[in-house]
């Protein structure tokens, strides 16, 4: 019911109060709207390839007077995430200074925030001695935190299986690059036999390979009749060789 005190004066103000259009209303979630921003912000900087909004979870810290005062801004205000510089790597614990704009009037907030890309990465099922053969029962498949990570975990099994631990890895550990690799050509402590290749001539003499070996790579082998440790390169399985020119 309206009540007509004032005359039709009154009558119009509350009627324009009724009618004010849904676009001048308040921020309805400012921490939301931030969250937006910044993951746009952190996508469009394509640190992380194939990132998409969904992967990113942003937590603020110390943020809640800020947000009060955006409650008041209305939805015709736009946000953006100034450049700090162009190697900022906007992950972990980060602070974003973010532009206010309406209308003419622009003004400088700062937040801080955690921000966390999170996807499926391998991690160990279990303990994993160092040398075991690798194999699918090995792996599970687990949400991790990958922004502080170095970027060489793995996300699918086929690249990991039959090849072997290099160190031990510990239960539930993320598994990166550097703990697995291919099989040895040539195991340590095994004999091989040194081919020693000059311009018109081979010579071969036996040896013990002092560690392991991998094809092309080169090894140091114990000469037989000698004891004279010598390096070399893998060549097979059982064989090594020195170039002499």
């Amino acid at each position: 019911m309206i009540r007509w005190i004032g005359g039709i004066k009154y009558f119009l103000i509350i009627a324009g109060v009724l009618m004010v259009p849904a676009s001048a209303l308040a921020l309805d979630n400012p921490e939301q709207k931030m969250a937006s921003v910044i993951k746009n912000y952190i996508v469009k900087k394509n640190i992380y390839p194939a990132l998409a909004k969904e992967d990113i979870l942003i937590t603020f810290k110390f943020a809640e007077n800020t947000f009060d005062k955006l409650r008041n801004c209305s939805d015709k205000t736009s946000f953006r995430v100034l450049e700090v510089y162009p190697e900022f790597k906007p992950v972990g614990s980060a602070v974003f200074p973010i532009e206010v704009k309406d209308g003419d009037t622009k003004q400088k907030l700062w937040l801080q925030a955690k921000v966390e890309i999170i996807r499926k990465i391998l991690a160990a099922a279990r303990l994993i001695k160092k040398g075991k053969l690798l194999e699918a029962a090995d792996f599970k498949l687990e949400s991790r935190d990958i922004a502080m990570l170095p970027q060489k975990y793995y996300v699918e099994y086929s690249t990991l299986i039959g090849k072997e631990a290099r160190i031990r890895i510990p239960a539930n550990s993320s598994v990166f690059e550097w703990m697995v690799g291919d099989l040895p050509l040539i195991r340590r402590g095994s004999e091989v036999t040194i081919l020693v290749s000059a311009p018109g001539m081979t010579l071969k003499a036996n040896a013990e390979a002092m560690e392991d070996g991998y094809e092309k790579g080169v090894i140091k082998v114990r000469r037989k009749d000698s004891k004279k440790i010598i390096f070399a390169t893998v060549i097979s399985p059982s064989q090594v060789e020195v170039k002499v020119e």
